[in-house]
């Protein structure tokens, strides 16, 4: 083999090397907020974001089902997720439903919540740590 032909082929192998390891280490996100097994699954993400976007994604359940949240902080701060009434402003807030809040997760953790809405209506999701709530929020709807 000449010379001038080894580095093509060689830049060819290093190219399909580094495409092998980025398609591995990859993580697909979710395609929406609810889970192939029924619960939502929201992310806490870098730049005080809920699913990498302001406001977070709708979430949508039925009066007197069980509902299932993950949230799974990826940001660098730590990060909860309450269900509260629409019309609630920190620092009063209240979950609209028993059990509707995780704990304060730090970067990385997550935590799985289980609830049951009990009225129909608009509620918001927020994150309460102060100062969070004006960009961390989404809308919760119960039907």
């Amino acid at each position: 083999m000449r010379p001038s032909s080894a580095l093509p082929i060689a830049v060819a192998v290093v190219v399909v090397a580094a495409s092998a390891v980025a398609a591995l280490s990859w993580r697909r996100a979710p395609p929406s907020p609810r889970e192939a097994h029924g619960a939502f699954y929201v992310t806490a993400d870098p730049g005080m974001r809920f699913g990498g976007r302001v406001p977070g994604p709708p979430l949508r359940a039925r009066v007197g089902q069980p509902v299932e949240v993950v949230l799974e902080n990826r940001d660098t701060v730590a990060h909860d997720l309450w269900v509260v009434a629409a019309d609630e402003r920190a620092p009063y807030l209240e979950p609209a439903f028993p059990g509707a809040r995780t704990r304060l997760l730090g970067p990385g953790e997550r935590e799985e919540i289980q609830f049951t809405p009990t009225r129909p209506g608009r509620y918001r999701y927020v994150c309460t740590v102060p100062g969070h709530d004006g960009a961390m929020f989404g809308e919760f709807v119960v039907e």
